[in-house]
């Protein structure tokens, strides 16, 4: 009985902490990726397992067959698994703060009934002997840890990386009403053969025999402006997910946050493409680029045909984005032209260890600047390190996503800083052309000979703007601050929390 209980205690702490590990993927996908969506979780389970384990204890004093009253709680916690995601979904597509309470809830809620377990399998390995008490006790807690280290492991690493989200939690119910077959067992029940046989045949059915549509519900249920769901790549580094765009190009959404679309066009410009498309007008002919997140290949398609490019090295964390380019024709080409080199790693890990590279353009399609880890990419400590692989002469171009202070803390790196859109483009030695110098620059690219195109080239040339603090500061309505690893602020301080995606705070 005591080896059953240490067992059960093991299985407690790998099926729990493996669907803390399957809730904050889906609270980060619903919330995307604001940083107080792993705390909230965190925060849910630890109320839910101090209520369940007090629940738990008074059915100790209260009950002999405790196996069999586990069996029974874990079969709820089963049906409860496998229930509560699409609960979560409904209630969504009904409105966003019902969405939020019932995501709280069922959080709660499966945190609450696997811990009720926790204090009946300590109960039950426990030696009544007050010379082996100490020891039956941590052997039972010792289980409960290796389980609770083991189980975000192999979620986190493996099943996320075989499986989809909804395969994923399918499969944590399945494994947790085979638990529950197993007290059974335990039990001496004379019903636990068939129920391990049924559990394990529920088990295959739900990961393997039920369509993978939870992922497209949850994603009709948020805003996505009447573009269709298409489909999307998931593995253990996230969800990339495509909506229809139409003759605009179809748009890719990272972790449920846009990540740009389908285009290289500069006329239908849907992505804000004419961005790369005026590098050329500061750094005409770059031998040797970097590429630091290649989405959708769209970038990265452009930057290849710059005039002069000898190699392009890009950094992409998530792989599953090469998935998407193999399925358009337009950015196809990016994965066989022999210049282009992908590393799919950190990129902050990746420079660091290559300290012998450098680059005369680098090109950072950076997210939304409140998401959770872009202070890795928007800091003043990072500029520092891109600024070291920079040949001389060497532009740095990144996503601002209309942050005031991205613009600062750049001004504190580079001497030259300008503004183009919603760019940041600096450089040390960086200077515009006159106009007429910029538009023959960007003509290597684009048929300038059309006098509409022409036209779009200077009209695109006149949107850069030299950074003055004074002026940047009078727009935003507050003192600029310089973004650092230790601050963290376009995260935490001026960034989009849980509370301002539900509506019920102010955005600054």
């Amino acid at each position: 009985m005591k080896g059953a209980a240490r067992w059960l205690s093991f299985f407690m702490g790998f099926l729990s902490l493996s669907q803390e590990i399957l809730w904050v993927r889906m609270a980060s996908f619903i919330y995307r990726g604001a940083p107080q969506a792993f705390g909230a979780i965190l925060a849910l389970y630890l109320l839910g397992i101090a209520l369940g384990a007090g629940w738990g204890k008074r059915y100790c004093t209260r009950h002999a067959g405790l196996f069999r009253v586990a069996a029974v709680i874990l079969l709820v916690a089963a049906s409860t698994d496998m229930l509560f995601p699409w609960l979560v979904v409904a209630a969504f597509a009904q409105l966003r703060g019902a969405g939020t309470a019932a995501l709280m809830l069922c959080v709660l809620v499966t945190a609450l009934l696997k811990s009720m377990i926790f204090p009946i399998a300590h109960h039950l390995g426990s030696s009544a002997s007050t010379d082996s008490v100490g020891s039956s006790v941590s052997r039972v807690y010792f289980a409960n840890i290796a389980g609770s280290t083991l189980g975000p492991l192999v979620t986190g690493f493996i099943v996320l990386q075989l499986c989809t989200l909804q395969q994923s939690l399918a499969l944590m119910a399945g494994a947790t009403l085979m638990v529950s077959a197993f007290c059974l067992q335990a039990d001496g029940g004379r019903r636990a053969v068939p129920a391990w046989a049924a559990s394990t045949a529920l088990a295959i059915a739900a990961v393997t025999a039920i369509p993978d549509a939870l992922l497209g519900r949850l994603v009709a249920a948020m805003d996505t402006g009447g573009h269709a769901y298409k489909g999307a790549v998931e593995n253990r580094y996230g969800i990339v997910h495509l909506l229809d765009g139409g003759d605009l190009g179809d748009i890719v959404y990272g972790g449920n946050a846009y990540d740009g679309r389908v285009n290289t066009d500069y006329m239908v410009d849907s992505n804000m493409i004419s961005r790369v498309y005026m590098l050329a007008a500061v750094q005409p002919r770059p031998k040797r680029i970097l590429v630091l997140g290649m989405s959708a290949g769209s970038w990265t398609r452009v930057l290849a045909n710059f005039p002069g490019v000898e190699h392009v090295d890009v950094l992409e964390i998530n792989p599953g984005y090469v998935d998407v380019i193999r399925r358009y024709d337009a950015v196809r080409p990016v994965l066989d032209d022999r210049r282009i080199a992908m590393h799919f790693d950190d990129g902050r890990r990746w420079l660091k260890r290559h300290p012998g590279e450098h680059y005369d353009l680098l090109v950072m399609n950076t997210t939304f600047h409140y998401r959770a880890y872009i202070t890795m990419l928007l800091s003043d400590d990072f500029l520092r390190v891109a600024r070291s692989h920079l040949r001389p002469g060497g532009v740095i171009a990144f996503n601002s996503t209309d942050a005031p202070d991205v613009y600062k803390t750049a001004a504190g790196v580079f001497r030259n800083v300008y503004k183009m859109r919603n760019f940041v483009v600096a450089g040390d030695m960086l200077a515009l052309p006159d106009e007429g110098e910029a538009v023959r620059r960007v003509g290597a690219l684009v048929d300038i000979t059309r006098p509409q195109v022409a036209a779009k080239v200077r009209e695109d040339f006149q949107r850069y703007e030299r950074y003055d603090e004074a002026v940047f500061a009078r727009r935003a309505g507050r003192r600029l601050e310089t973004i650092t690893d230790q601050n963290m602020l376009t995260e935490f301080r001026y960034g989009d929390s849980l509370l301002k995606n539900l509506g019920w705070a102010p955005r600054q």
